[in-house]
C-alpha cells in the first residue's frame, strides 16, 4: 500500500466520533431526500398507475378488488407507493452507504466488498422474480381455479398487496443464504460439517419460518420450504468450497 493510502487510512481511522456521526447523519440526509423525491415523483404520476401494475395479475384473472375501510385504499396505495420509491432509490441509498464505508477499507477490501455487493443484489432480485413470477402467480391461479364455481371470488386491496409481498419479500432474502454462508466460511465462523449435522433441523425451520412468513395456507408453505431446503443444500456446498480454496491457500 502506497503513502496516500496509508495517510488516508490513517486520517479516517483519527476521525473522532462526532465527525463519525456527522458523516452519517449527512449520507442519511441524502438517503431521505431520495426517497422523499423519488416518493413525489411516483404520487406526480399517478398512485392508481402503480397500484393497476401491481393489481394487474389478480385482474387477469377475473378477480375485483375491494375495501372495507373508508380509508384502506388510500393507505395501501401510499405504502405500494413507498415501497416502489424505496426500488427507485435504491441506487442513491446503496452508494451513500458504500461512501460511508469505503474510506475504512483497504483497496482490497473494498474490490471484494463490490463484488460481495453485486452478487448480492443480483441474489435479492433472483429471489424476487422467482418468488413472484413462479411461486406467486402459480399460487394465485391455483386458488383462483380451486374456488371457481364455488363462490365469486373478491379480494380486499390490501390483503391482496399483503399476500404478494409475503412471497416477493421472503424469497429475496431466503436466496441470500447461500452467499451468507460463504461469507461465514470465509471468515472461519462456518463449516459443511457444521450444516450437515443440522440439516435435520435446517428442514424443520424451514417449514416454521416458510409458515410465519407466507399466507396461512399449506400450499404457500411448502412452494417456500422447499426451495428453502434446496438453497440450504446448495449453501453446504458453497461452504464445502470455500472450505477446500483455504486448505490450497494454506498449502502454498
Amino acid at each position: 500500500m502506497n503513502q496516500p493510502e496509508l495517510q488516508l487510512r490513517k486520517n479516517n481511522t483519527d476521525m473522532d466520533v462526532w465527525e463519525h456521526v456527522g458523516e452519517l447523519r449527512r449520507r442519511l440526509i441524502r438517503c431521505v431526500a431520495a426517497v422523499a423525491l423519488a416518493f413525489a415523483v411516483l404520487v406526480y404520476i399517478g398512485p392508481e398507475r402503480v397500484m393497476n401494475a401491481v393489481a394487474a395479475p389478480v385482474k387477469e384473472q377475473g378477480v375485483q378488488l375491494i375495501y372495507l375501510g373508508l380509508a384502506d385504499a388510500l393507505y395501501v396505495q401510499l405504502k405500494v407507493v413507498f415501497l416502489c420509491a424505496l426500488v427507485l432509490a435504491a441506487p442513491v441509498l446503496l452508494w451513500q452507504i458504500w461512501a460511508f464505508v469505503r474510506p475504512a477499507l483497504y483497496p482490497e477490501e473494498r474490490k471484494l466488498a463490490i463484488g460481495w455487493a453485486l452478487f448480492s443484489l443480483l441474489l435479492f432480485a433472483t429471489g424476487v422474480a422467482f418468488g413472484y413470477g413462479v411461486v406467486f402467480l402459480s399460487a394465485l391461479s391455483f386458488f383462483v381455479y380451486a374456488g371457481a364455481g364455488t363462490a365469486m371470488p373478491l379480494f380486499t386491496i390490501d390483503r391482496y398487496v399483503n399476500f404478494l409481498l409475503g412471497f416477493v419479500i421472503p424469497f429475496g432474502l431466503i436466496f441470500e443464504m447461500p452467499l451468507a454462508c460463504t461469507i461465514a466460511a470465509k471468515a472461519g465462523v462456518l463449516r459443511a460439517d457444521t450444516l450437515r449435522r443440522g440439516r435435520r433441523f435446517a428442514v424443520l425451520l424451514s417449514f416454521i419460518v416458510s409458515a410465519l412468513l407466507t399466507p396461512p395456507d399449506v400450499l404457500s408453505q411448502i412452494m417456500m420450504a422447499v426451495p428453502t431446503v434446496l438453497l440450504f443444500e446448495i449453501s453446504i456446498a458453497c461452504v464445502k468450497w470455500q472450505e477446500r480454496n483455504r486448505a490450497r491457500e494454506l498449502s502454498l
